[in-house]
């Protein structure tokens, strides 16, 4: 589940000028030796830090790549999960060999989106935010695709770290 960081909440309310946000994205495989990590609206590499608990790389400054990536917010339709598009430019170098060899086997493609202050690099200031993404199609170096919340019945509500027992929720008992 996303959390904000103090310093995020922090930095929406007051919007200091000198306090860059950096968006990124992960995109990880069965079949990729090690995730690919972008960043966007920068022009150089960045170092940030990955999150304590990831899958991959956990506690440690990560090389992002800067490569320009778009999305809209997630859409909501009655029975079916939030769902957005994805456009990631110029991604001949980085991840056209990968996504390639990722559509010859058939599992997810799980990207995770995070988002970094510029005053604290060592850690994502909101999310993870993880998505599965689908319906690829390469235009050109350009990748597009369909981000989608993965086995959203499956996630906890309201908060991540709470377990609703029927010692704390009566209403929970069989009537």
């Amino acid at each position: 589940m996303p959390t904000h960081s103090e310093a995020m909440l922090e930095a929406n309310a007051s919007c200091p000028p000198d306090d860059v946000e950096y968006c990124t994205l992960e995109f990880e495989h069965p079949t990729f030796d090690q995730p690919v990590y972008m960043v966007a609206n920068v022009a150089d590499d960045v170092l940030l830090g990955i999150e304590a608990g990831a899958d991959v790389n956990q506690g440690q400054m990560v090389n992002h790549i800067a490569c320009p990536f778009k999305s809209g917010y997630p859409e909501r339709r009655e029975g079916q999960p939030p769902q957005c598009k994805v456009s990631v430019d110029n991604v001949q170098r980085e991840l056209v060999p990968k996504i390639k060899a990722a559509m010859a086997i058939r599992a997810d493609i799980k990207v995770t989106y995070r988002e970094y202050l510029g005053s604290d690099l060592t850690e994502p200031a909101y999310g993870p935010v993880v998505f599965r993404l689908s319906k690829v199609t390469m235009k050109g170096s350009t990748l597009e695709g369909t981000l989608m919340v993965g086995n959203l019945q499956n996630k906890r509500f309201p908060r991540s770290n709470c377990n609703y027992t029927t010692t704390q929720f009566r209403s929970l008992l069989p009537g």
